[in-house]
């Protein structure tokens, strides 16, 4: 499921909730367009298996504000990205430890993610067609790792 977040005071466009993902991730590509600075990176020491067929050596990781939801009815977390230095179609994935801190429930078939907030329970729904040019994509890039990425960032 592909969703919309709000990331160091811009909305994160193609952000992809994984429920087989253990950590949550932050691309460098995104990393850079949100004008973030590598200074701020924690020093990370194990390497990621699931992106590439090689493990990954992350750049190091950083705790960011998340707002999940509008208005009244969100939530923001702390989040722990790890940022890594690979090719994708996505800005960034939430994985199970996040969605297990919001106390999410997520169905894919229905493409959308409740989650509780002080007014009560929100729902935050999928872009299919977003989510279909995203698989799409990243279809793509396993065959040319190097193709340029075309990733959404708006300043709120």
């Amino acid at each position: 499921m592909v969703i919309t977040v709000v990331l160091a005071n811009s909305n994160l466009h193609r952000t992809l909730v994984d429920q087989g993902s253990a950590t949550d991730i932050l691309f460098k590509a995104s990393f850079d367009k949100l004008d973030l600075q590598e200074k701020k990176l924690r020093a990370y020491s194990k390497s990621l298996f699931g992106l590439r067929d090689t493990p990954i050596q992350p750049l190091g990781y950083i705790s960011l504000h998340t707002t999940f939801g509008k208005g009244t009815r969100s939530r923001t977390l702390n989040i722990d990205y790890i940022v890594v230095n690979v090719s994708s179609a996505y800005n960034a994935l939430i994985g199970r430890t996040t969605l297990n801190q919001l106390c999410a429930v997520v169905s894919t078939p229905h493409l959308c993610m409740k989650f509780p907030t002080l007014k009560g329970i929100t729902t935050t729904k999928g872009d299919q067609k977003l989510a279909q040019r995203c698989y799409n994509e990243s279809l793509n890039l396993k065959g040319n790792p190097r193709r340029e990425e075309i990733n959404t960032i708006s300043s709120t």
